[in-house]
């Protein structure tokens, strides 16, 4: 038994032996193109998660703020 039927079924097409520069060159391009713009893209955040973790960072900076004046007073 040969060591390509082995491998691969008897039945599966033979890819081709080259590709042609062109075919390459758009492959390349186009590749960089969705890199690039993924890249580039900024997440969608919506104005209510926005005010949402505002008013959270706001809660923990009266907190932290209230925490260390009674520290202060404490000592």
């Amino acid at each position: 038994m040969s060591t390509k039927s082995v491998l691969r079924p008897p039945d599966a097409p033979v890819a081709p032996g080259r590709v042609s520069l062109p075919d390459r060159v758009a492959l390349r391009v186009g590749m960089s193109l969705i890199i690039w713009s993924r890249r580039t893209r900024r997440p969608q955040i919506d104005p209510e998660l926005r005010a949402r973790l505002a008013r959270e960072r706001e809660q923990r900076e009266a907190e932290w703020v209230i925490l260390g004046a009674g520290l202060r007073m404490w000592r």
